[in-house]
């Protein structure tokens, strides 16, 4: 990542932000930017059907009076002032049924798979109930802060974020919450989330690219190929740079926390 100049700090998430439902504009940004970086077999309808199944832990967070940094302003809602609030981030947790969240931990379960349906709790039902972290990002541009790549966020909104998910599952009496996961895509994700206390379970997705030899023995660019090569708990001898002739170009690992009983900004995570 080229180097950015410095630019003022983050505003103080707790006093000047809002929180709304995630629009479609910036959900399908999301989708656009995840695929981008690792195109999993995921389509938009089942990302927006998690999306609609428990939209209060799919969280748009605005600031308050704040213009953008730098570029346009994101779209608002129909009859909001335009000058009132600015997207700063997105959160999306989704809520699991504990068999379903730890077949997710092992692997046995994967991400584009989860089927809110089948998979999320019921409204009344008494359940355990596992948080995955889907996405969570701040909106640098927005918030006049320096990048972390990837979209994850720096120290302080994380923190938030999460901790008004906890807050907003408080409220769930029927669901009891057994921990929260998330399968980290950059190093700047797993640096955020290893701070915040998560460990990783010992599943990992490799993006393997392997390149086709023509018969004159030369590479041909456009025969490359991407496979994604899965990572079990307990799996042996498999190197993290090259793969049966290919070239992992990314990883994604997966990372829990039981004990979510500290606010994540309390310090002691």
């Amino acid at each position: 990542m080229k180097a950015r100049p410095q630019n003022p700090p983050p505003p103080p998430w707790g006093q000047l932000t809002q929180t709304t439902p995630i629009l479609d504009a910036v959900l399908r940004a999301v989708y656009a930017s995840d695929q981008a970086m690792y195109p999993v077999a995921l389509s938009y309808p089942r990302l927006r059907a998690w999306v609609d199944a428990c939209p209060e832990l799919s969280i748009s967070f605005r600031i308050s009076g704040r213009r953008p940094a730098v570029g346009p302003p994101p779209p608002l809602p129909a009859g909001e002032d335009d000058c009132a609030a600015v997207a700063a981030g997105v959160v999306m947790v989704l809520p699991l049924r504990r068999s379903h969240w730890e077949d997710l931990l092992a692997g046995r379960l994967k991400e584009p798979e989860i089927e809110p349906g089948r998979m999320f709790p019921g409204e009344r039902e008494v359940e355990e109930v596992g948080l995955h972290v889907y996405h969570i990002e701040r909106f640098e541009a927005q918030t006049g802060s320096e990048s972390t790549g990837g979209g994850i966020a720096k120290k302080g909104f994380a923190e938030f974020a999460l901790d008004e998910v906890v807050r907003r599952m408080q409220s769930r009496l029927e669901w009891r919450v057994i921990g929260m996961s998330a399968l980290t895509a950059t190093s700047a994700g797993k640096r955020t989330f290893e701070r915040l206390g998560f460990t990783p379970t010992g599943y990992r997705e490799l993006f393997v690219v392997k390149v086709a030899i023509g018969v004159d023995g030369a590479g041909d660019d456009s025969s490359q190929k991407m496979d994604m090569i899965c990572v079990y708990p307990g799996d042996e001898g498999r190197p993290d740079k090259c793969l049966s002739g290919g070239v992992v170009a990314a990883m994604s690992e997966m990372a829990v926390k039981y004990n979510l009983s500290q606010p994540f900004n309390s310090g002691s995570s």
